[in-house]
C-alpha cells in the first residue's frame, strides 16, 4: 500500500497546492504580493477576498502558472507548477478568469465536451460516458437547457454557468484519473443573480467535498463565501491579513480593518454592513482628477 493509500485511509486530506513564501512585482512597480504562503487540501473550498487591488487576481495568475514569482514557489501535487507544460497544467487545474471571451461558434454541449480534452489522447470525447457525463453536470447547473444554442446567444450570467460547468467537467476528468486537482474561479460568479449564485457556491462544495480536488475562488460577494466557504484567506496591501473559518475571520476589526466598513456580526445570520468608515486622507480613495 502506498504513502497516498495510507493518507486516504486514514482520512488525512491529501495537499493539493502548497504556496511558499510567493512575491511578486510587475516590471517598474512596487511589490504587488509579499510572502504569500498556504496550502489547500483535497475537498477544501476555499474563497479568496479583499479589497480592489490588493494582489487577488495576480495571485490567481500565478498559481495557474501564467505569472512566474519574483520569489517563492507553488506545488500542485508536489510538483513545482513552473516547471510543468500547459497540457500537464490543464490536467490538473481549470482557471476560470474574471473576463470570458465567448466570441466563437459552439454549442454549449461542445463547449462544456472541450474540457475532457487534456485528458485524451486525441480531440475523441464523444462517447456516451463521457456525453452522459456532461449532460449529468449540466444538469445540476442548470444549463442542459442550453445544450444545443450557440454559447454566444446567452446573457452574460448564463454563459458563466456554463463555462463553470466546463471548468467543473475539467477536474471531475481529472479526479476520476486519481489525480487531485484545483478549480481556480476568478470572480467567474459576478454576472450571477443571488439565486444561481448561491445554488453554484452550494454545489462546488458538494462536489468538492465528495471528489479529490480543491476550490479555491475570488469573490467580492462577502455573504456567500461567508456561508459557503470551508475556509476564507483575506488579502490587503499584497499580504494574508486573515485566514481560516469565516465565522471566526469576518469579525467587526476585520470589516474595518481590511474593507474600510463598518459591519454588525449577527452569528449564524451572518453580518449586516452599515457605511464605510473614514481613512486617512479618505479623500484619495476616490482622488478627484487634477485642476487644468
Amino acid at each position: 500500500m502506498n504513502n497516498m493509500e495510507n493518507k486516504t485511509k486514514s482520512g488525512e486530506k491529501l495537499k493539493s497546492i502548497r504556496v511558499e513564501n510567493v512575491c511578486f512585482a510587475y516590471p517598474g512597480m512596487k511589490i504587488v504580493l509579499e510572502n504569500i504562503s498556504f496550502e489547500a487540501a483535497e475537498g477544501e473550498h476555499i474563497s479568496i477576498v479583499g479589497p480592489n487591488g490588493s494582489g487577488k487576481s495576480t495571485l490567481f495568475q500565478i498559481l495557474a502558472g501564467f505569472l512566474t514569482p519574483a520569489s517563492g514557489r507553488v506545488l500542485l501535487g508536489g510538483g513545482n507548477i513552473a516547471g510543468m507544460s500547459p497540457s500537464e497544467r490543464a490536467r490538473r487545474l481549470s482557471f476560470v478568469p474574471q473576463d470570458i471571451n465567448a466570441d466563437f461558434p459552439f454549442s454549449c454541449l461542445e463547449l462544456v465536451l472541450m474540457a475532457l480534452y487534456p485528458h485524451r489522447p486525441r480531440l475523441m470525447f464523444t462517447g456516451e460516458a463521457d456525453i452522459e457525463l456532461a449532460r449529468t453536470l449540466m444538469i445540476e447547473t442548470g444549463v442542459w437547457r442550453f445544450a444545443e444554442k450557440n454559447i454566444m446567444s446567452l446573457s452574460g450570467g448564463e454563459r458563466q454557468r456554463v463555462i463553470i460547468t466546463r471548468a467543473l467537467l475539467q477536474v471531475e476528468g481529472a479526479s476520476s484519473g486519481g489525480e487531485g486537482s484545483i478549480l481556480l474561479l476568478d470572480e467567474a460568479m459576478s454576472a450571477l443573480d443571488i439565486a444561481a449564485r448561491i445554488d453554484m457556491m452550494k454545489l462546488l462544495s458538494q462536489h468538492a467535498s465528495r471528489g479529490r480536488f480543491t476550490v479555491l475562488g475570488i469573490h467580492h460577494d462577502l455573504y456567500t463565501a461567508y456561508r459557503f466557504s470551508s475556509r476564507v484567506i483575506a488579502l490587503n496591501h499584497g499580504v494574508i491579513a486573515a485566514s481560516g473559518n469565516p465565522r471566526q475571520v469576518f469579525t467587526s476589526s476585520f470589516f474595518q480593518d481590511v474593507f474600510s466598513v463598518k459591519a454588525e456580526i449577527l452569528g449564524e445570520k451572518g453580518f449586516v454592513v452599515h457605511d464605510s468608515v473614514p481613512v486617512s486622507g479618505a479623500a484619495s480613495r476616490f482622488p478627484a482628477p487634477p485642476l487644468v
